[in-house]
């Protein structure tokens, strides 16, 4: 493993997230949910969360593999930093969905995404905060992106466990691999988590290996943009079919397939963050989009459900120059409150430190919280 620049791969997760809210903003305004619109659209989404995905594994395995050989008592300090990250943004956007629930509870109909009632409460709030949501929870019915999200903190107990697994011995390595593949085992058949495991493996192995020579030579090649780009692209030749939205995520070939696009974006990734190339240039360009794209992936969606639902009660500007209208309204609303959101919430270091010290008055993590 080599040392790596992240400037263009932070501008590939801002980037990534606009295109997550500016799909579904569209879909929102103006596409029905089966149609071809709808489905590139959606494969524009899913692509890009494909690419959250790889991404994850690329940043994940070069912290979680130095800390591991730093230190055999890792997984304090790293669920720790993971919690830190994740959880304020988190709340805050559990709150705004079930603020907007009550909203819906009281009389405003909700657009969300599939219409169906949803179950508030003290229990389904603390399901949402701790990604344990129900089907019928409201920030499923409400918030539904978050899946990802479910998935992403899956794939950080994963890699942890199998961290684990390689850096320790006797009964802790048993342990480690046993965790790794019970996980692995209980989601098998749940949706997408066996595409998600492949992608954040891509992305994981490619960081890893970054250092080998035949493996930068792909990474280098010119082809390999070309390719990337055909392959992403591919399913757009199909999207005229009246099933592909529900075969994206049903057919198992097409659900295959990207699980195998991990291959060429995580290499796509390498390129960025050991190429200085006119792409990786563009891509850093935008990297200030990452300092607060998290938020915005997490708290785009109720704010859309929000703006479009009170814009339908209110019969505020109908036609589709009033869907134009409420799209933009919609995409700067969530832009503004994730920039202000982030300015408080994406700063992990004051809650690491406030768990580290929690952890040290229990008599758990003295190491960590030593490193601190």
């Amino acid at each position: 493993m080599r040392g790596y620049r992240y400037e263009a791969l932070d501008g590939v997760r801002g980037l990534a997230a606009q295109a997550v809210v500016i799909t579904h903003a569209l879909e929102m305004a103006f596409l029905p949910a089966h149609g071809t619109g709808a489905g590139i659209t959606g494969w524009i989404g899913r692509a890009s969360v494909m690419l959250f995905f790889v991404l994850s594994g690329f940043v994940i395995a070069t912290s979680l593999s130095r800390s591991a050989r730093r230190d055999g008592r890792f997984l304090v300090a790293y669920a720790v930093h993971r919690v830190a990250r994740i959880a304020p943004p988190l709340v805050f956007a559990i709150g705004l969905t079930f603020a907007v629930g009550a909203l819906g509870q009281a009389g405003v109909t909700l657009l969300t995404r599939s219409g169906e009632p949803y179950t508030m409460g003290l229990l389904a709030f603390l399901r949402g905060i701790t990604l344990t949501f129900a089907p019928t929870d409201a920030t499923f019915v409400i918030d539904n992106p978050l899946w990802s999200l479910r998935q992403e903190a899956y794939l950080y107990a994963v890699a942890a466990f199998v961290a684990l697994g390689v850096v320790g011995r006797g009964a802790a390595r048993a342990l480690g691999f046993a965790l790794a593949a019970g996980l692995v085992f209980a989601t098998a058949n749940r949706f997408f988590y066996l595409q998600s495991l492949a992608l954040f493996g891509a992305g994981a192995a490619s960081a890893l290996l970054g250092g080998h020579p035949g493996l930068h030579r792909l990474a280098t090649s010119p082809a390999l943009w070309p390719i990337a780009a055909l392959a992403l692209a591919a399913p757009l030749a199909f999207v005229a079919r009246p099933d592909f939205v529900d075969a994206m995520s049903a057919w198992g070939p097409f659900l295959a397939y990207q699980a195998v696009l991990g291959l060429p974006l995580a290499l796509g990734l390498l390129a960025l963050a050991t190429e200085s190339t006119p792409v990786a240039r563009v891509f850093a360009a935008f990297e200030g989009a990452a300092t607060f794209s998290y938020t915005l992936y997490v708290v785009h969606m109720p704010v859309l459900v929000l703006v479009f639902s009170l814009r339908t009660h209110l019969a505020w500007m109908p036609g589709w120059i009033g869907d134009g209208a409420t799209l933009l309204v919609a995409w700067g609303a969530a832009q503004a409150l994730a920039i202000a959101v982030a300015r408080v919430l994406e700063r992990p270091k004051p809650v690491r430190t406030a768990l580290f010290h929690l952890l040290g008055r229990l008599g758990w993590g003295r190491s960590a919280l030593e490193r601190a």
